[in-house]
């Protein structure tokens, strides 16, 4: 056997009864008024119409650059692989203003909902 001298190697580790290391080591750390681990933040929702111009245009540019390929000659799954490469470097500010506008579009409130909020009562 290649236990090393140690014993049957069946439930080592796995928390069978008894503390093994791994619990020992969580309840030892996880101290009464020390924070544990840093949470991450909720995800916001992203607003994709404003990211579709953006989108159309790194696309059109795949596109564009896949089809000019072919053209010259190039087999279509490499033309398929450089056109990723070459767009994305291209487009590459474009993405990061497509992102700006993600997350500017997430922080403003809804247009037509903020617009329709203060007139609910005067219906009548």
């Amino acid at each position: 056997m290649a236990t090393g001298g140690r014993g049957p190697t069946r439930n080592r580790g796995r928390g069978t009864g008894g503390v093994d290391g791994a619990t020992a080591r969580r309840s030892a750390s996880a101290r009464p008024g020390r924070p544990t681990r840093a949470e991450r933040p909720a995800p916001q929702d992203v607003n994709l119409r404003a990211q579709l111009p953006y989108f159309l245009i790194r696309v059109a540019a795949l596109a564009v650059i896949t089809v000019i390929l072919v053209a010259v000659g190039l087999n279509l799954l490499m033309a398929l692989l450089v056109g990723f490469a070459v767009a994305g470097l291209l487009t590459w500010p474009l993405g990061r203003m497509q992102r700006r506008a993600a997350q500017r579009a997430a922080q403003r409130p809804d247009a037509r909902n903020a617009g329709n909020s203060g007139n609910s009562g005067n219906a009548g």
